[in-house]
């Protein structure tokens, strides 16, 4: 069978690759902190829930500066290690470290000193306020170790491993919940035992990922940036500012919410809306998984200029967070199991209603998670306007839609998560569709996606035989010639094309085989770009190449003589070949 067209095999492979670590890594650490409130709901009490929640939008700050600082560098490096740019990777991960540790530092330090005024105003009930008090008062001192482990989960998953990055979760996970009990059983710490927990497991991540800093195949190194320091951080700024700009609003949303449902239900109220937050947050475990591997194998996409992978690592992302979300969904549907949890007693008034409610906000988790991952694509494009409405949208519509039903009588408040997550989606259906008749670069509306590659560009998946392999290069050679590359440049490259992936053909082995692998090459005016990616099992043809002797591997030495400058990196469960001929 002859596969003439691109086809989501490679792309959808990396993806659910990342996904599948990225979801056990954020399902880990987000499980990590809502054991903390379970924990503390059965130990010490349904107030002390409460009052965790009540800071949760401080410890949301903390996130949005990790983001601000640490997404948009890791967003920066991901293209670099696309376009094989080591010297840039290099310098911009040790500028986010030294501002990480200086930022992060100076934070935890202004948070000691203020937390009692900082706690006032978020909340006037002083049932809550003396533990929430106690609870980020001991927080804010390992402020550092949080950012500093985001940072280092980002890079390492990008740089291909994201598996390392589950094992760094898991076993910090691990330890937050021992010394969750430790610190509130045995020794009676109360919500200060809850924060040490939580600040253990940061320091067990950095300990683990710190090791993949000192191995040879990590694209990172400590190299200092010297004068480019300020241009890498507002680069670094600018990239991750829409999703900082998201999360900071998110915070301001629960912070504003908090006061509604608090006023006008109590804090009864205020504890039906901690659990359904909890269940929203195991929800942005799935959506912030899928987004992350979106940032890594779209950024590197981007990097390779492989816009046809990027649409369809998109559509992927969409059908991977509909079924995950509705894993969440199916579970809030299970009468009486979420009470339980957090220490709700079975069969009582509180616990009937919190069943009820959290069938109505279930509603709201799939039109909110397709929000996120279109807000997602808008930023991995550089779209940074409709990333930044998209966000305020969201805020707005659901502080104002909350806010809105509540006063109505006869309908309840809950209702209104629902409605504001539907017209916020609706509201990206049509702006984008606007923009996208408007802007002079043609772009896919909804996804906002370039239609124009910036220049010539060959896409083709590939069946492993070498039947396909020889029609596809007849097909490239008549690509290049088409779009007026000489003779000479177009017998070099349909040869590098030929010996690399007769290779691949020949000797792959297993299940892949009855799949295909992608070829991608571009031409424009800084010269031809080829990008070739399989599944197999790894190996090094750049590194066989230079090392070939007389006896094996000659046709690898004449690829990586004829084409200096061609690189080799697995990643993702793939090979990926890079070749830059400059014209």
């Amino acid at each position: 069978m002859k596969a003439l067209r691109r086809n989501s095999y490679i792309v959808s492979k990396a993806l659910r690759t990342f996904v599948m670590a990225a979801v056990l890594t954020a399902a880990a650490s987000q499980l990590a902190h809502t054991a903390d409130s379970m924990i503390v709901g059965h130990m010490v009490g349904t107030d002390a829930v409460s009052a965790i929640n009540l800071v949760l939008p401080l410890v949301e700050v903390l996130n949005c500066m990790a983001f601000l600082i640490c997404f948009g560098a890791n967003a920066v490096c991901a293209q670099a290690i696309g376009r094989h740019d080591t010297d840039k990777a290099a310098r911009t991960f040790t500028a986010t470290v030294i501002t990480v540790m200086t930022l992060g530092v100076a934070v935890a330090l202004g948070i000691s000193l203020f937390s009692r005024e900082i706690v006032d105003l978020m909340s006037d009930e002083p049932r809550l306020n003396g533990m929430a008090y106690d609870y980020i008062h001991t927080y804010a001192m390992g402020a550092w170790l949080q950012m500093m482990s985001y940072g280092l989960s980002l890079f390492v998953a990008t740089d291909g491993r994201p598996r390392m990055v589950t094992v760094a979760v898991v076993s910090g996970a691990a330890v937050n919940i021992l010394v969750d009990f430790v610190a509130i059983s045995a020794l009676g710490m109360g919500v200060n035992g809850a924060a040490l927990g939580s600040l253990s497991m940061f320091a067990v991540n950095i300990v683990i990922l710190g090791a993949w800093l000192r191995r040879p195949e990590s694209s990172y190194r400590f190299k200092w940036p010297g004068r480019s320091f300020a241009a890498i951080f507002r680069e670094n700024v600018r990239e991750g500012a829409p999703v900082t700009l998201s999360n900071s609003l998110m915070a301001v949303t629960i912070m504003l919410i908090n006061d509604i449902v608090l006023r006008y239900l109590g804090s009864d109220g205020l504890f039906i809306w901690s659990v359904c937050l909890q269940m929203l947050l195991l929800s942005y475990v799935f959506i912030d998984g899928v987004i992350e591997s979106m940032f890594a194998v779209g950024g590197v996409l981007v990097g390779e200029r492989d816009l046809r992978g990027l649409e369809i690592l998109v559509r992927q992302a969409l059908i991977i967070i509909a079924v995950l979300v509705a894993l969440v969904i199916f579970v809030m549907y299970v009468p009486g199991v979420v009470g339980r949890f957090f220490g709700v007693e079975p069969g009582s008034a509180l616990s009937l209603e919190l069943d009820r409610v959290l069938r109505i906000f279930a509603l709201m988790l799939i039109p909110f998670a397709i929000t996120q991952i279109l807000l997602s694509t808008y930023q991995i494009m550089g779209h940074e306007k409709a990333s930044v409405v998209t966000a305020v949208a969201q805020t707005v519509m659901l502080v104002v839609g909350v806010w809105s039903v509540a006063r109505l009588e006869g309908v309840e408040l809950w209702w209104g998560f629902v409605l504001a997550c539907v017209l916020v989606l609706l509201f990206q259906v049509g702006f984008t569709t606007v923009r996208s008749r408007l802007i002079k670069a043609h772009i896919s509306p909804l996804t906002m996606i370039p239609r124009d590659t910036g220049g010539p560009t060959f896409d083709r998946s590939v069946c492993y035989d070498t039947d396909d392999v020889y029609a596809t290069l007849t097909d490239i050679d008549a690509f290049l010639k088409d779009n007026g590359v000489s003779a000479d440049e177009v017998f070099k490259i349909n040869l590098c094309c030929e010996e690399l992936m007769t290779n691949i053909a020949t000797y792959a082995q297993g299940k892949i085989t009855s799949h295909t692998f992608d070829v991608h090459i571009q031409i424009n005016a800084d010269g031809i770009f080829v990008t070739l990616k399989d599944a197999g099992r790894p190996f090094d043809p750049v590194t066989a190449g230079r090392a070939a002797g007389d006896n094996g591997h000659m046709g690898l030495r004449l690829v990586t003589g004829i084409v200096p400058d061609i690189t080799y990196k697995y990643m993702y469960g793939q090979n990926t070949v890079f070749i830059c001929h400059k014209l």
